[in-house]
């Protein structure tokens, strides 16, 4: 079940280019790597994994996004604008029987293109993916406490709280809250 869109930013003031948002690709590799490099970096990200932690090979990478599109319960989105990537989604979904039905899903959006619909429109897409996929049951993802924005976007796709993990992280010498949050499909 292939996907592809064309979006215009908001806010672009009709001078940049038009997102396009579409299946990952093997070839997609090496600037996927490059782009969790410059977004694990940024200070401040609310993400678990460190700069220094993420160092995969581009063979292994390319091998991830031939396994993620060989599932039918898997996915995995990138935004592309100027030939570079400024956001990514993937869903994940469970390897054994028992739990092939439920997705995880992890997003990113470069700094520079955060709020101007890209998350949005990723999500939009993998959920309509996810319903269409005639596997997929419920999705999950897990987001910090303190990222306001992030669990109001979520929460305006119907995902709602299932858990709280207190001082599950420690980033930066500092203590955070994961909140787990679900999708019923």
């Amino acid at each position: 079940m292939e996907t592809e869109n064309t979006i215009q930013p908001v806010n672009a003031g009709g001078h940049a280019p038009p997102i396009q948002i579409r299946e990952a690709q093997p070839e997609d590799a090496a600037a996927l790597i490059t782009y969790f490099r410059r977004i694990f970096a940024e200070p401040g990200i609310n993400l678990i994994t460190e700069a220094d932690e993420f160092s995969p090979t581009v063979e292994a990478e390319s091998r991830f996004i031939r396994e993620l599109n060989r599932a039918a319960n898997s996915l995995i989105l990138v935004a592309i604008q100027d030939d570079h990537i400024v956001g990514q989604l993937t869903l994940e979904g469970g390897k054994r029987r028992n739990v092939r039905h439920n997705a995880v899903l992890g997003i990113t959006v470069a700094k520079e293109w955060r709020g101007k619909g890209i998350g949005h429109n990723l999500i939009e897409h993998a959920i309509r993916w996810a319903r269409q996929s005639g596997v997929l049951k419920r999705i999950e993802l897990h987001v910090f406490a303190r990222n306001e924005g992030a669990i109001r976007l979520y929460e305006a796709f119907g995902f709602e709280p299932e858990g709280r993990r207190r001082r599950a992280v420690l980033r930066d010498d500092e203590f955070l809250d994961d909140l787990i949050m679900g999708l019923m499909l």
